[in-house]
């Protein structure tokens, strides 16, 4: 948990008396019993909603790529304090070959998914000056490629009512320099939101949410987070307990679907 408590400690001057202060205030156990996959679960925003869905009574397949010591003290902390099972899921994204091995595991282990969150991503830089195909096809093929064909897998055998659900970000319609890449691939989970949820309906609902600045990278200064913070119209950023309100938002409510749930305080408009 040492991005949590890197993050608080930089936030600690941002957020008002105002923050909701209950981690429970959002659990739903109508949701228990049944079975979410997520990718990029063992941390970070991923992590905040396995959490957050396993105290609800959720199990969970957590995928992850390299992390398993996170992953395991997921697994260990799910066991102590919450009614859901967390089966680890290992896979680079970026094959195909184990996107769909990925899915059958899961399935395999906890039976039809209800829940898949396409949480995994890479975040970085790409200049045009210095863009390199590795880069590019690295960015499209976890960000974007990965979460299509993870869905084309899942979709065959996931139940009436279940949910898919695309991590944006608020980028994806407001690009930034230097991240062109990046932004080209959130735009395209907010396209493929839009037309599979017209594909998927009416059986299956197909929704996006686009972050802000959430949770900032571990090596962020407090002067960077101060900036983001006084960019929001609220004059603070958000907390990871905001995109798992917005999650449970989506979940409870039946007649959203192929909208994109935009969580930034307000920074697109400032």
């Amino acid at each position: 948990m040492g991005n949590f408590a890197h993050f608080k400690a930089l936030v600690n001057l941002t957020l008002p008396c105002t923050q909701p202060q209950s981690r429970l205030s959002h659990l739903d156990m109508s949701l228990a019993g049944q079975h979410a996959f997520i990718t990029g679960a063992a941390k970070r925003l991923g992590r905040a909603m396995a959490e957050a869905l396993l105290q609800s009574g959720v199990h969970v397949s957590a995928h992850y790529h390299s992390s398993l010591d996170a992953v395991l003290d997921l697994k260990k902390w799910a066991e102590k304090n919450t009614p859901g099972r967390v089966v680890p899921i290992q896979a680079n994204l970026c094959l195909l070959n184990e996107v769909e091995a990925a899915a059958h595991q899961a399935q395999a282990a906890l039976g039809p998914i209800h829940i898949l969150i396409n949480s995994a991503s890479d975040f970085y830089p790409t200049p045009l000056e210095a863009l390199n195909r590795e880069d590019w096809d690295q960015l499209f093929n976890l960000n974007l490629k990965a979460p299509f064909f993870l869905t084309h897998h899942i979709f065959k055998t996931m139940p009436q009512g279940g949910n898919v659900i695309f991590i944006s970000d608020v980028h994806g319609t407001r690009p930034i320099p230097r991240y062109s890449t990046y932004c080209a691939t959130k735009a395209g989970l907010i396209s493929l939101t839009q037309s599979l949820a017209k594909e998927m309906a009416p059986h299956i609902r197909v929704n996006s949410i686009s972050p802000g600045t959430l949770l900032p990278s571990d090596c962020a200064t407090q002067a960077q987070v101060k900036a983001a913070a006084d960019r929001s119209l609220l004059g603070r950023v958000g907390t990871p307990q905001d995109l798992v309100q917005g999650l449970f938002f989506i979940l409870k409510h039946h007649y959203i679907t192929g909208f994109d749930l935009i969580i930034d305080g307000g920074r697109a408009l400032s």
